[in-house]
């Protein structure tokens, strides 16, 4: 019998960026389609809907190989997708359409987009407006209003001018979800007015635990303004998460880790990831991406000393094959 793929990302995902829309979360490498107007949203569509029957063929798209993602159907049954079908609607929309920033971490992987610029005061994205194109998936039911999860990544969502507007849309048709990547400097009140309207996910990169390292990283002097953040935040009924990435030179040592933990405890926030700065060309050989070997202690010390003072020390799947493999392939 000959086989057949399934998606569940490709099916339900539009990830807006700054350049492109893309399929799923695999930005610069995954499936994607030019931004389109609002009037031409019907061409991201279909070209969602070409790569949806090529996977039903049993063909693979070149952008999709080798992605964990893709599954095999275990029970093949060809796809029925007539002119008068109604298409996938898509319940996970990522907000990525913007790379402006209140600051310029040395790690960032946008930095080709943003040109470092550290921006202070709201403004329109340097790329299109989101607003019309999610009114428009809205006015053509292409959106699951029942089981809809929002994320903005990006920049920094504080210096975004549609920000609110798309929160307020979102809300007003019944997202279940929205998570918020920041970087704490700047306090969003509308965080306060929604999270007993849907569940809110805050997730903040502060990638230290005092103000030196946070300055080095963050090349701008606010530590003190995100852990006041993080008190205010800590008191709302939202998923508060604390993210640190590993820098070499920098943060990749036992002591900032103990730091960063220890200011967790004494906040109050009970949930935390660890990542690595995959940005770094010194770990490069051939293009290939070598994991230090010191790499493993501190993963085992973050685990250990988080369980310790009861926080959830969490690790993205990709993170855990990373580690697995020793290395990746930029």
């Amino acid at each position: 019998m000959k086989k057949r793929y399934y998606c569940k990302r490709l099916n339900e995902t539009l990830n807006f960026d700054a350049l492109k829309v893309f399929y799923c979360c695999a930005t610069r490498t995954g499936p994607s389609c030019d931004i389109p107007s609002p009037k031409e949203i019907k061409e991201v569509l279909k070209k969602r809907n070409s790569l949806i029957k090529m996977l039903d063929k049993g063909i693979v798209p070149t952008e999709c190989e080798g992605c964990f993602d893709l599954k095999e159907q275990k029970n093949p049954k060809p796809l029925i997708f007539s002119q008068f079908a109604k298409p996938p609607k898509a319940n996970l929309i990522i907000v990525k359409h913007f790379k402006q920033c209140d600051c310029s971490c040395i790690y960032c992987c946008e930095q080709y987009l943003s040109n470092r610029k550290i921006v202070l005061k709201p403004k329109k994205s340097d790329y299109y407006d989101l607003l019309p194109i999610i009114k428009e998936l809205y006015k053509k039911d292409l959106i699951d209003k029942q089981e809809l999860d929002v994320h903005f990544q990006g920049g920094n969502v504080s210096v975004l001018e549609e920000f609110e507007d798309l929160v307020d849309i979102f809300i007003k048709n019944g997202v279940k979800r929205i998570e918020i990547a920041t970087n704490g400097i700047k306090y969003l009140p509308i965080v306060e007015e929604i999270c007993d309207k849907t569940f809110v996910d805050i997730n903040i990169s502060i990638d230290s635990g005092c103000r030196e390292t946070f300055k080095k990283i963050k090349t701008v002097d606010k530590f003190d303004d995100v852990v006041e953040n993080l008190k205010k935040y800590s008191k709302l009924p939202i998923l508060l998460r604390l993210k640190y990435i590993l820098v070499r030179g920098v943060n990749d040592n036992i002591e900032e880790l103990k730091k960063y933990i220890d200011l967790m405890k004494s906040i109050g926030i009970k949930t935390s990831e660890l990542m690595i700065d995959q940005c770094d060309n010194e770990f490069l050989q051939n293009g290939e991406f070598i994991i230090p070997k010191y790499y493993y202690d501190l993963f085992d010390f973050y685990k250990n000393y988080c369980i310790e003072n009861s926080i959830e020390p969490h690790i993205w799947e990709y993170i855990k094959e990373i580690l697995e493999k020793g290395s990746f392939f930029k």
